[in-house]
């Protein structure tokens, strides 16, 4: 495809949910070279959760945002955003959003079929689309793959081909991570220690444990913390147990310039969130440590191929409890379960050596 004209592209979410759906954008722009390309997502819930643009802007994967607040019902609301999209007169719908029932599906496709536009590709039609598929060793199928299927018709890209998980970080981006570090420092490691979503949550106690041991185990290392500026004070006091320097970085720079960081570093570790899927799509060796909110696979970081990532996912209970949707309401002791002594383990193997990807229960 090679129009010039406006493209729209549908996706919601946050830092995360960007980075999943990088395979996606490449693809878009790949199909549409020399089109003016706008997302239409939404404006943050959680003021922790960074937006789309926030991931995408200088990539040149996508051009503007119109953001709206979800959940909308006021008529008033919602003919801002249709007046938004007859502006645009896009002469395609690209839907990336999450497929989350029939009728919202339908619900959705009227309302762009209102707003003019013709052509809508990829609207969450399927059972596929609407329900992770489980596969015989019990885990799901990863969400990044779940969403590429929905766009058959643009044309196919290997997911394994890190080329399709490229930041696109720009030369200015690059500079701006390079002098926020020390020039005398020979290596460094990140670690993201906070999350919005409290059942996730490691606990203050596990990490103590965990970093005072890396500290030690790669003397000479500087060890940065990455995340939202809630965050911060809990890094800072995580990072008096470490033996070495340390640097805490959040809330004070844009997630890309998190990524052109992350890129000169040597090892990530954290929790299923934003910061995690932004580590294994820059390329550094990363330990993600996940609980029962999600199931096993859907969500895990990069490409399953890949040999830089480690994932350590809690062994289920013996409760009939289906991963995921289930036990979103349960207690954080999914992620409790994982030991620091395994999760130092596996840093050090990525530290020293390439590791293919693993599943890991402890």
């Amino acid at each position: 495809m090679s129009s010039s004209g406006n493209i729209l592209i549908y996706r919601l979410g946050s830092l995360g949910d960007t980075v999943v759906a990088l395979p996606c954008f490449h693809l878009i722009r790949k199909a549409y070279p020399r089109a003016k390309i706008t997302l239409l997502t939404n404006q943050p819930i959680s003021g922790k959760a960074a937006p789309a643009m926030a991931i995408l802007e200088n990539s040149g994967l996508c051009d503007e945002a119109v953001s709206y607040p979800v959940g909308i019902r006021d008529l008033s609301e919602l003919k801002k955003v249709r007046r938004s999209l007859h502006q645009i007169q896009p002469e395609a719908l690209i839907n990336l959003a999450a497929g989350r029932g029939w009728l919202k599906s339908l619900r959705d496709y009227l309302f762009f079929r209102s707003c003019g536009i013709k052509s809508i590709i990829g609207t969450p039609w399927q059972r596929r689309d609407l329900k992770a598929r489980q596969f015989s060793d019990g885990t799901f199928e990863p969400e990044s793959q779940r969403l590429l299927s929905r766009l058959a018709s643009l044309g196919a890209i290997d997911l394994a081909d890190r080329r399709f998980w490229d930041l696109k970080l720009t030369p200015e981006e690059k500079k701006q991570a390079a002098e926020l570090l020390p020039l005398n420092a020979p290596n460094f490691a990140a670690v993201s220690v906070g999350t919005k979503i409290p059942v996730k949550d490691w606990g203050e106690e596990n990490w103590g444990k965990l970093l005072a041991l890396l500290s030690t185990q790669l003397p000479g290392t500087t060890l940065i913390f990455l995340g939202a500026a809630d965050e911060s004070e809990r890094s800072e006091k995580l990072s008096r147990v470490c033996a070495g320097r340390s640097l805490n970085l959040c809330g004070k720079i844009p997630p890309r310039v998190s990524a052109a960081v992350l890129e000169r570093c040597r090892l990530f570790i954290g929790h299923d969130s934003g910061p995690m899927h932004l580590a294994a799509a820059a390329g550094v060796p990363t330990v993600g440590l996940f609980s029962w909110f999600n199931p096993p696979g859907q969500w895990f970081p990069g490409h399953q191929s890949w040999k830089f990532i480690k994932i350590h996912y809690p062994p289920l209970p013996d409760s009939g409890l289906t991963p995921g949707l289930q036990m979103r309401k349960s207690p954080s002791e999914g992620i409790s379960l994982l030991q620091p002594n395994d999760i130092l383990q596996s840093a050090m193997e990525l530290w020293h050596a390439d590791s293919k990807v693993a599943v890991t229960t402890t």
